[in-house]
């Protein structure tokens, strides 16, 4: 066996110039073997000074083949065939990646917990989860889900239905039983965040489709995110404007309360979508299925 690998040249070199036999050009060559032109032309002149006999006749850009190079070409075409058939047979084929994008306050709130039971579950499949909140980035072809905020309607695109947005102030306990108590006071400061988005709705847009103009001039203290806004919240810094559907575990466990009587539905939802363009893999129809059931 050893004697029969010393008979043989860098396997490499047949490599280069099955590809070079077929463009006849190196720098073509070179492109498809993502290389340099002058690795190609090295490798090709390896070989032709093992065997000593050229394999093409160097004049122009293209490439002319001698006889001993068609002849080479057809037995290492063949050589090559033979090897790729056994090793695809013996390989074990890559697992799909299910690509997901998700608004950043979903994900951190609600998406993140529900992927991790999907991935103790029977059902898991690998998967990568890109965060944003410009919907140009979440909206890119190469997302097999996105779940994003809005009305429904996104051009290219199927969606289902994840759950209403639900807008309510939410505080630390004793923040809003002071306020249920009527009890005078410092009154505190509503955590607000940038609206990044035409139909994102911040605190003066809830008080003005509220009607609680009782808040209005309560101090406004800015913050970077909504995370920021409901981590601030959790510290006992302010009052948040909470949407309910991702707050289940705070609210649950008692850190943060609602506010009673002040919750507003805005018409807007999150939804799970996924491109038009191409159907969705088995991978990612379970992975859209356990989240739409767990929403």
């Amino acid at each position: 066996m050893q004697a029969y690998r010393k008979s043989l040249p860098p396997l490499d070199t047949l490599v280069f110039f099955e590809a070079a036999m077929r463009h006849l050009n190196f720098t073509e060559a070179a492109e498809e073997l993502f290389v340099t032109q002058a690795a190609v032309s090295k490798r090709i002149r390896q070989l032709e000074d093992w065997l000593g006999v050229d394999l093409f006749e160097r004049s122009g850009r293209r490439l002319q083949p001698t006889e001993a190079g068609t002849y080479l070409a057809e037995k290492t075409g063949m050589t090559l065939d033979y090897l790729t058939q056994a090793l695809s047979a013996l390989k074990v084929p890559e697992r799909p990646v299910v690509r997901i994008a998700s608004v950043t306050a979903l994900a951190a709130f609600w998406l993140q917990p529900k992927l991790k039971e999907f991935a103790l579950s029977d059902e898991a499949c690998l998967f990568n989860l890109a965060t944003a909140d410009d919907l140009g980035d979440l909206l890119k072809p190469e997302h097999d889900l996105v779940i994003l905020h809005g009305d429904g309607r996104f051009p290219g695109w199927q969606s289902e239905l994840l759950f209403q947005e639900v807008l309510t102030p939410v505080g630390m306990p004793e923040i809003i039983d002071a306020l249920r108590s009527g009890g005078g006071g410092k009154q505190p400061a509503l955590l607000n965040y940038p609206r990044l988005a035409p139909n994102w709705i911040d605190w003066t847009g809830w008080i003005q489709r509220t009607g609680r103009l009782d808040l209005k001039d309560w101090p406004v203290q800015s913050c970077a995110s909504y995370n920021q806004s409901i981590g601030r919240a959790l510290k006992g810094l302010g009052i948040a404007l909470g949407a309910l559907p991702l707050l289940r575990e705070e609210i649950s466990s008692g850190r943060l309360v609602p506010l009673d009587g002040a919750t507003l539905k805005t018409g807007m939802g999150y939804y799970i979508a996924w491109p038009n363009m191409r159907p969705l893999g088995t991978e990612a129809e379970r992975l859209k299925s356990a989240l739409l059931e767990a929403g």
